[in-house]
């Protein structure tokens, strides 16, 4: 055992659906993974490294690729879409982040999403990749999609 194996990062991703013409909600679960360089970063700013927002979380991208998400994982494997978080919080030894996407935003087959931060910009594929989980939900105009992201470190 190596001494940062010692070090966990897991999360739990909630997916709710809400057709905005009838009212219907529909909420799915994931388990999702911390990434290698999402527990690197979050090591970074423990030690004191602050540059480019080491550790912190901006944005929530999602995507269409159905391969299945690795802990050497930098990038979404075909990023659609990407929002700022609208919601952070802590309580305990567990960060919740929250992003709510509108009925024009990010339809189609979604596959996988994922938390990026550091450096993160509006641009696909920017900023650390702290998390990434395989989702298998249609979002179409009809839909609008709270992702809720609670990563608990211990």
């Amino acid at each position: 055992m190596k001494l940062n194996d010692k070090f966990k990062a897991t999360g739990l991703v909630e997916a709710i659906l809400t057709n905005v013409k009838t009212g219907k909600t529909r909420t799915y679960y994931y388990e999702n993974l911390v990434t290698d360089v999402g527990k690197a970063s979050i090591a970074d700013g423990l030690r004191g490294t602050i540059t480019n927002n080491k550790g912190v979380i901006t944005y929530c991208a999602l995507g269409t690729d159905a391969t299945a998400p690795e802990t050497t994982n930098t990038t979404l494997g075909v990023e659609i879409f990407r929002k700022l978080v609208s919601v952070r919080s802590v309580t305990a030894n567990v960060a919740l982040f929250e992003t709510f996407y509108t009925t024009t935003e990010a339809n189609g087959a979604l596959k996988e999403a994922g938390l990026f931060g550091d450096d993160a910009t509006a641009t696909e594929d920017s900023g650390t990749l702290f998390c990434h989980v395989a989702i298998n939900r249609t979002k179409t105009t009809s839909d609008t999609l709270t992702i809720r992201w609670s990563l608990s470190i211990g």
